[in-house]
């Protein structure tokens, strides 16, 4: 269950954080899962860091389906997603969601400029909460390792910016909002330089770039509008998630 301050949290940031939310043995068999399938599509080793490629895996369809990533949505989640979207207010999944694998390069960490977007459109109701994106660890990620790079606050950006206009066109939106303030204008500038990572006033709106990091077994959740994007690993391990929508029942529409 989440506390009162986890629940403010979320309002304000759209990001909170379940710690443990299933254990690090589950976390770690749902790793073997995954390696096993790397080394049959890729030949890659866990024990041979050449083997490592290509960066960002795809079609990992038998890592997405095996029942070992069920122990994601334990009791602890389960508990998050009825407060937050009601309770029986959602429908079990037919899986986990996508997998994101993020390999390690030789490239520095840096704040990407590019590719910040939100995974849903807007024309979801403003003040109702329809749903979460969920985002769970599957190993240890520090700062630098790949972690989604998310926008805190930028959904509450979204929200009082679609007040002001008709417009719903996803691009459209989007672009109008990263051109909205000259702190957005900045995030989406190859040579900023602005501290992003630094708590900043938006005219009444807190927002600052945070990492999706923590311990195998940890789990995000994160409003449906928080913009987001996609960060090199700097690390030596790979970055392993499993992410997805969960909604109220009803929607999408």
């Amino acid at each position: 269950m989440l506390s009162d301050s986890q629940l403010e949290e979320f309002t304000r940031d759209g990001i909170v954080r379940i710690p443990a939310a299933f254990s690090a043995e589950d976390a770690n068999r749902m790793r073997n899962v995954l390696w096993r399938e790397l080394g049959e599509l890729y030949g890659m080793r866990r024990d041979n860091r050449s083997t490592w490629a290509p960066v960002r895996p795809t079609n990992l369809v038998a890592s997405k389906k095996d029942s070992a990533a069920n122990a994601i949505l334990g009791p602890p989640l389960r508990s998050a997603l009825d407060q937050l979207l009601g309770p029986a207010g959602w429908s079990e999944p037919p899986h986990q969601g996508q997998v994101l694998v993020t390999l390690p390069t030789d490239e520095p960490w840096s704040l990407p400029h590019r590719q910040w977007h939100t995974d849903v459109g807007f024309e979801i109701p403003q003040d109702e909460l329809i749903g979460v994106k969920v985002w769970a660890l599957l190993g240890d990620l520090e700062p630098g390792g790949g972690g989604t790079p998310q926008v805190a606050g930028s959904h509450r950006v979204i929200a009082r910016y679609l007040t002001t206009t008709e417009e719903r066109d996803f691009k459209a939106v989007r672009d109008q909002v990263l051109a909205s303030h000259p702190w957005f204008r900045q995030l989406t500038r190859k040579d900023r330089a602005a501290d992003l990572v630094s708590e900043t006033d938006l005219d009444g709106i807190p927002v600052r770039v945070v990492e999706l990091v923590g311990q195998a077994g940890d789990v995000y959740l994160t409003h449906p509008w928080v913009l987001h994007s996609i960060a090199p690993n700097a690390r030596d391990t790979p970055r392993m998630m499993r992410s997805r929508m969960m909604w109220r029942n009803g929607w999408p529409r």
